[in-house]
């Protein structure tokens, strides 16, 4: 559950200042040794995270931070009032921590996967593929009736917002339901992106904005690579 970015401050008078952090509402589970727990991300860099949870680790401990696919380890390096903060221990895309899986990587392109195909076939003395059809662009056609569904969907992200607030301050539901929980804030994600689509003026302009490549790919129906 997405909100918007903000400086991370709990401990910026220690240290130097950080890049900004997205404040964030997202189900996790952390491990240390042998034993894990569940825990909420309330906000995340590309190097660092805040978390809550019913049972957090002592300052310096070592633990890996799971969500969904994803796993990265990090060290706590303060524990104050139910949170902790965590410095990760390599760089992370904030937005796959959101979806909860790994994007393409970014070393291919849909040129480049053309270019290597006409080399095959010069080789081999094959036809050389034919020019892609560049897809139709639609015309922008906000109407009336479009902002009122956008202004439905964001209602709706707000009662999925609130429902995962409430069923992640329960430490027994958090446990037992963690992978449900977490495909939760990818859904109240998907809803804020199709809103934003829905209530632009140029909705291919905004399809190209959305950060979940899975969603991005759907919309715009062509396999984007990043």
């Amino acid at each position: 559950m997405v909100g918007r970015t903000y400086p991370f401050a709990e401990d910026s008078e220690a240290v130097a200042p950080r890049e900004p952090r997205k404040n964030l509402m997202l189900a996790a589970t952390i491990e240390a040794d042998t034993v894990t727990a569940p825990v909420k991300i309330r906000n995340m860099s590309e190097s660092g995270a805040m978390i809550d949870g019913p049972a957090l680790p002592e300052v310096g401990s070592q633990v890996i931070l799971h969500r969904l696919d994803l796993s990265i380890a990090a060290t706590v390096v303060w524990n104050e009032a139910g949170r902790c903060g965590l410095k990760l221990a390599g760089t992370v895309k904030v937005d796959e921590w959101i979806t909860g899986a790994k994007q393409p990587e970014k070393h291919s392109s849909l040129g480049q996967l053309r270019v290597d195909k006409i080399q095959s076939a010069i080789r081999s003395g094959s036809p050389l593929p034919a020019e892609p059809a560049a897809p139709p662009r639609p015309t922008a056609v906000s109407t009336p009736v479009d902002g009122r569904i956008a202004r439905e969907l964001a209602e709706v992200k707000l009662a999925l917002d609130a429902i995962g607030d409430e069923l992640t301050d329960d430490p027994d539901i958090l446990t037992r339901h963690e992978k449900a929980l977490q495909k939760l804030d990818i859904a109240s994600a998907t809803i804020e992106w199709l809103a934003a689509v829905v209530a632009a003026d140029d909705p291919e302009a905004e399809i190209a904005k959305i950060s979940m490549h899975d969603l991005r790919s759907r919309l715009s129906g062509l396999a984007t690579l990043k």
